[in-house]
């Protein structure tokens, strides 16, 4: 009996391989979905402040500045000319209620009282002109462009942008003047801002501090803490450990009132104490709970065996025990480290002093007097982020194996 043939679409092997693609492709479109944002930070931190609203938006920090301008003025309205001049040459012609403002440079094509309808030349600048490059004392350029010593067009350029003309060139529409860099300068700018009383120095110091201080007192404690709940038998144990579990579902906002209180009555106000001490008190719920899976799936034969070996209940836990749970105590350290990097609230409400503040509150800082700066809020938003994202490429491995609480490895 001849075999019955499968179709194509019919075998399983193809049907879980175009599976797997269409999971595959849709997985990377959400990737790509999500790291639009992040790219479009990197690349406005390092652009000039005349590309970032450009349209079409601009990908790419690089671009090339060539001489363009309007060589004519044209009438915007119908009627009759009155022409006015300014003490520094400067023409402005009336009409029919809309005023044009003449350069000193522009030829006039029209006479006074003439009368003229919409779309009319009513005067004409010259399509060449003289370089004239000043450099000022924060490195950026001016480029000129003169005819006769009077001013045709003036560019401002930063200092990483390069010049392609010399000081004295004669060019004409269309030349290409200069190439706009990566500005790289925007991240020297953001990290010393001359309208704040520190820079971004101290504020690293600072979180620094706090977030490796936290990190210390969260392992310890948390550690600790999930060693007796997974390792001693007490009354009323499996109680508490819901008790605590529970606590997780107290919003912040609920206790942040007594917490400021207690902290105020200890004279803690204005220093990084209540940011570190509850570190060292516990190590919060959900770390507890982390760290007590993680050690549940440790056989508690190797307790025994210790026992017998004659240690004691701290070295099984130093000894033993922690070795073994380096994974999970990676992810908690992760977990530590991004909240206390990003923590703004609570810096925000125990510190006072410019001096003491975080990197979240000197953000927050740089933002209200750079606001409108958007490529130095891009540039000091990617110094903040940048310790995050390398904590995540390099730690992924422990992160995924704690979070899995895969136990021991045979």
């Amino acid at each position: 009996m001849a075999k019955k043939s499968v179709g194509f679409f019919e075998s399983q092997k193809i049907q879980a391989g175009i599976s797997s693609w269409i999971l595959y492709l849709i997985a990377w479109a959400g990737a790509l979905i999500f790291v639009i944002p992040l790219v479009w930070m990197i690349t406005t931190s390092l652009k000039a402040p005349d590309q970032i609203f450009t349209n079409p938006p601009r990908w790419i920090p690089y671009s090339q500045l060539y001489l363009t301008y309007e060589t004519k003025i044209l009438a915007r309205n119908d009627g009759k000319i009155k022409i006015t001049v300014d003490e520094d040459g400067t023409k402005r012609i009336d009409l029919g209620g809309y005023s044009h403002v003449i350069p000193a440079i522009a030829e006039l094509q029209v006479k006074k009282n003439m009368r003229v309808v919409k779309g009319d030349v009513l005067a004409t600048l010259p399509s060449k002109g003289r370089v004239s490059i000043v450099e000022k004392a924060d490195k950026t350029k001016v480029i000129s462009v003169t005819d006769r010593g009077r001013l045709i067009k003036e560019f401002n350029i930063s200092q990483d942008t390069k010049a392609v003309v010399k000081d004295g060139d004669t060019v004409t529409m269309g030349d290409k003047l200069a190439d706009v860099m990566p500005q790289w300068s925007n991240y020297a700018k953001a990290w010393a801002p001359k309208a704040l009383d520190e820079t971004f120095t101290r504020y690293l110091m600072n979180t620094l501090i706090i977030t490796i201080t936290g990190i210390i007192g969260v392992l310890l404690s948390s550690t600790f803490v999930a060693y007796g709940f997974a390792r001693f038998k007490f009354p009323y144990r499996d109680q508490l450990f819901l008790l605590m579990i529970s606590t997780m579902m107290i919003p912040a906002q609920v206790t942040m009132i007594p917490t400021f209180f207690l902290f105020k009555s200890l004279g803690w106000i204005d220093t990084f104490a209540p940011l570190i001490v509850p570190t060292f008190f516990g190590g919060g719920a959900f770390n507890i709970f982390l760290m007590r899976q993680f050690l549940m799936t440790v056989p508690t034969e190797l307790d025994e065996a210790a026992k017998i070996d004659g240690c004691n209940y701290l070295q099984i836990f130093w000894i033993i025990l922690v070795p073994l749970v380096k994974p999970a105590m990676a992810t908690t350290a992760i977990f530590g480290f991004v909240y206390n990097w990003n923590d703004f609230m609570n810096p925000l409400i125990y510190l006072n002093s410019t001096s003491n503040y975080t990197l979240a509150l000197g953000l927050q800082t740089f933002t209200t007097m750079y606001g409108t700066n958007y490529d130095l809020m891009m540039a000091a938003s990617t110094i903040v982020l940048l310790p995050i994202l390398m904590i995540f490429f390099f730690g992924q491995r422990f992160f995924i194996e704690g979070v899995a609480t895969s136990g021991l490895k045979g």
